[in-house]
């Protein structure tokens, strides 16, 4: 039963394609051939390799209907035209022969009103260049077959290819823009009546700059090709390589001429009431952290803009009772936004803030052994942290905001990902308290700096020490790597500034200038200085390439360019910003009510 309905069907589905004029209507019904002859299989193989996107305009169907003509040609000239690519320029030159084809194409059919219409849309685009103006205005007045055997340049149009050179490039570009969308019509005309030239390019250093399209159209009889021979090179491509070699020759210059003093500005607090132990400013220069020693941290606005917290759907702050009187009342200062906001969560001193690398979150570490992890959309407290049992004196985050590193009391340094509330690594070794942690650029290492004046290197996943670095006589209280991840700087309470190569293991430099405890360490972006931050007031930077530096009178390293000091009693924090801008906090040596 089952086959007699297939066999029915079958013929159902014959009789329809011989109504409708297809030729071997059997044979795709019959099913597959399971064997083949060497002669079938040669021609199936041939059929399959011809028939790929390369000849797709070549089997391109040979039947349009009248309102395409316009459609096509339409869409083309506009996708030409509006977008930016390089090749758009080069397949421009194929818009005049086919709008000449596709309007004696019109002509050939009878089409009068779309050939009108066709006309007088596009006609306008040719009439700058004078060749074309020509053919363009006579065909203004062919509207009929006898018209176009009359005109014999009409008449060359159609008994010989127009040509067009393309380059790989360009022609690939257009081949897939016709195959994007129905272009029947355009397909038949440059099947029929154009006569694509592809040409490969010649990839030259020259290319950086780029050039025009390789080559112009024409008939085939007679023409020759005009594309540029490589050693033909354009006088502006010569003056734009002169122009590069020059650029790079004052780079080179001002890299290894004598340093430029850095920038520096100086955000001061005044009038502190609480012990201000830390400060940091946010990578992107538009806000200010602060660790206090009542346990708030405080985060300022640098730009005009204030700090305002996102809409909350329910505020968790509030529970209403029954008895409770409810007003329409709104806070104006949370809907206009405030300079400074006052974050509270830890019980204990607040030793250190650092910021996310793009400045959506904030972490702190406290003397109450934990690590809080500040939204700085709405300002609250959203993650907590505990492993550590004693004061968590120091936390670094690295440079892709996927881990952050702390160092504590309890002599150990440890690894924590934002997604989990425990450590994932501990770093155990040192013989007293972790007084400062530093990411290495690359996130494969951590630095450690401790009271038993000594510093680690430690592999982030394998939890090793790889490198250990003895030579201070005092605590590390500060680590900076340097950004091509080649040198590390540590300093502390022997008032000595020392650089390390990584790579040897070795001291590279060992800078004196200081004359109290040196609290923080930053690097220029292009890692050629280093500025300090000590409790003697001051902000020193130095050139660790030490090409143009003479020896200093007070007797400090020759590799010191500039000393900045103030009215000032103590500076917390240096930062290198781009383009060399110097960002320093501290506090001023006034002393009033806050």
């Amino acid at each position: 039963m089952k086959r007699v309905r297939t066999e029915q069907f079958q013929y159902t589905v014959a009789q329809y394609l011989k109504r409708r004029q297809y030729v071997d209507s059997e044979g795709p019904l019959k099913g597959p051939k399971l064997s083949q002859t060497v002669e079938e299989m040669a021609a199936n193989l041939t059929v399959q390799t011809e028939s790929g996107c390369t000849n797709f305009v070549s089997a391109a169907p040979c039947q349009a209907d009248s309102q395409q003509y316009e459609i096509q040609f339409g869409q083309l000239r506009t996708f030409l035209t509006d977008t930016n690519v390089q090749w758009s320029r080069e397949v421009t030159s194929v818009l005049y022969p086919l709008f000449v084809y596709l309007h004696l194409d019109m002509v050939h059919c009878g089409l009068k009103s779309s050939v009108d219409s066709f006309y007088s849309r596009f006609h306008s685009m040719f009439l700058q260049d004078t060749d074309q103006k020509d053919i363009i205005e006579q065909l203004r007045t062919t509207l009929t077959v006898q018209d176009i055997s009359s005109n014999p340049k009409l008449r060359a149009f159609l008994d010989n290819k127009y040509v067009v050179h393309l380059t790989d490039e360009a022609y690939n570009y257009l081949l897939r823009y016709l195959q994007s969308d129905n272009n029947t019509a355009l397909c038949r005309v440059l099947a029929s009546h154009i006569q694509v030239e592809v040409t490969s390019t010649q990839r030259t250093v020259y290319q950086l700059y780029g050039s025009g399209p390789s080559g112009v159209g024409g008939f085939s009889r007679g023409d020759a090709s005009n594309n540029m021979e490589p050693g033909d090179v354009p006088a502006s491509i010569l003056q734009n390589e002169a122009a590069r070699n020059s650029l790079q020759e004052c780079i080179k210059r001002v890299k290894d001429g004598p340093p430029s003093l850095s920038t520096v500005c100086f955000y001061a607090f005044h009038n502190t009431d609480q012990l201000l132990n830390s400060a940091e400013i946010s990578a992107n220069s538009k806000l200010l952290a602060a660790g206090f020693d009542n346990s708030c941290v405080k985060l300022w606005s640098l730009r005009a803009r204030k700090l305002k917290a996102e809409p909350h759907q329910v505020d968790v702050s509030r529970i209403n009772l029954a008895c409770d009187v409810l007003d329409d009342e709104t806070d104006d200062e949370d809907s206009a936004g405030t300079e400074m906001k006052t974050l509270r969560g830890h019980c204990g001193p607040v030793y250190s803030t650092t910021f996310l690398t793009d400045s959506s979150g904030l972490i702190s570490c406290s003397e109450d052994t934990t690590i809080r992890y500040w939204n700085l959309g709405s300002f609250t407290n959203t993650a907590l942290y505990q492993g550590h049992a004693y004061p968590v004196w120091d936390i670094d985050i690295s440079p892709c905001s996927l881990y952050f590193a702390s160092g504590s009391h309890d002599r150990t340094a440890r690894l924590w990902t934002f997604s989990r509330t425990y450590p994932l690594r501990l770093y155990v070794g040192h013989l007293a308290d972790v007084d400062c942690v530093k990411f290495h650029p690359n996130s494969n290492y951590i630095a450690t700096g401790s009271t038993d004046k000594t510093v680690r290197l430690w592999s982030t996943q394998q939890g090793n020490s790889v490198r250990l670095f003895t030579g201070h006589r005092g605590p590390v209280l500060s680590l900076a790597f340097s950004p091509n991840g080649k040198y590390l700087a540590s300093a502390g309470e022997d008032q000595r500034l020392k650089l390390w190569d990584l790579a040897s293991g070795a001291l590279f430099k060992d800078l004196r200038g200081h004359t109290n405890n040196i609290t923080s360490l930053s690097f220029s972006p292009d890692s050629s200085l280093i500025a300090s931050a000590s409790m003697d007031n001051s902000v020193r930077v130095w050139d660790i390439r030490n090409t143009y530096c003479n020896a200093s009178a007070d007797g400090s390293s020759s590799e010191l360019v500039g000393v900045y000091t103030g009215q000032i009693s103590n500076v917390l924090s240096v930062q290198f910003m781009a383009c060399n801008l110097l960002l320093t906090t501290g506090t001023t040596q006034e002393n009033q009510e806050h």
